[in-house]
């Protein structure tokens, strides 16, 4: 059975109702201390010189690699969520004891599509730093947003088959980095455009984000998320198997005193 994406959002919202703080709290810590390490990067590398700024893209890299793990661990407390189970703050920890390198090969290779789908930005930078007058600016900023606009597109429809790499992996222990893209490959096969209207969907959200000062980022973030996995619940027939097991159950809640004794006889 498929549902609309207005299908999942209302099942995202039930399930997030009185869980919020849990998955906010450690979205929140793991920005704090990525803003930090910025901080503590920029102080030891900053300075001019090519030297430098490779020194500061590589500890940056090596920072986002061992960040995936600890955002692998927020899916896995937003999936303990929707399937109504029990998680806490320490679940953020929980693909380190799940053979980490997995995550980070599959946080590596997407490093690698972003980077590759941001080529039109890098080609913009030398126009960037050449500015020197408004006059140049209004010449330069048509083409600068353009390319931003193409990354992002580019991006988006490049990665968008690997959505479901993480939650594979927190499934299936046993399998390897490779195995989880190429597993959310066929997850996604045929659904790659519903995919994309979900994410659509959440435009209108965005647009909010930004005029409020991004105070709303961090919940609009959380209803995305609690949005995905319930996508994810539905392509691996979680969902369905939720309901036929539930059907019966609805079943006999349904029968009268009469019928309830004629069912049991019958059992």
């Amino acid at each position: 059975m498929k549902y609309t994406g207005k299908e999942l959002k209302c099942r995202a919202r039930e399930s997030m109702k009185g869980n919020y703080s849990v998955p906010i709290l450690a979205t929140v810590g793991i920005a704090m201390f990525a803003f930090l390490f910025t901080c503590i990067t920029t102080a030891l590398f900053g300075a001019n010189g090519t030297f430098s700024m490779v020194l500061n893209q590589l500890s940056s890299l090596i920072f986002s690699l061992i960040l995936s793990v600890f955002t692998a661990g927020i899916w896995y407390i937003y999936l303990n969520i929707g399937r109504k189970k029990p998680y806490s703050m320490n679940d953020i920890f929980y693909m380190f004891h799940q053979n980490p390198d997995r995550v980070i090969v599959v946080c590596f290779v997407l490093t690698l599509i972003n980077m590759v789908c941001s080529t039109p930005v890098y080609m913009t930078q030398g126009l960037v730093t050449r500015i020197d007058t408004p006059e140049k600016l209004l010449q330069v900023f048509p083409v600068v947003m353009g390319s931003i606009c193409l990354s992002m597109v580019l991006t988006l429809f490049v990665t968008l088959p690997f959505a479901f790499s993480y939650m594979l992996l927190i499934d299936n222990p046993e399998m390897s980095a490779g195995e989880a893209l190429k597993g959310s490959v066929l997850l996604l096969k045929g659904n790659k455009m519903r995919l994309c209207r979900l994410y659509i969907s959440f435009l209108g959200m965005g647009i909010l984000v930004v005029l409020s000062g991004f105070a709303a980022y961090i919940w609009v973030q959380a209803y995305m998320q609690a949005t995905m996995v319930q996508f994810y619940m539905e392509l691996n027939g979680e969902m369905e198997q939720a309901r036929q097991e539930e059907e019966p159950k609805q079943e006999v809640e349904s029968l009268g005193p009469a019928q309830m004794d004629d069912y049991n006889a019958e059992a």
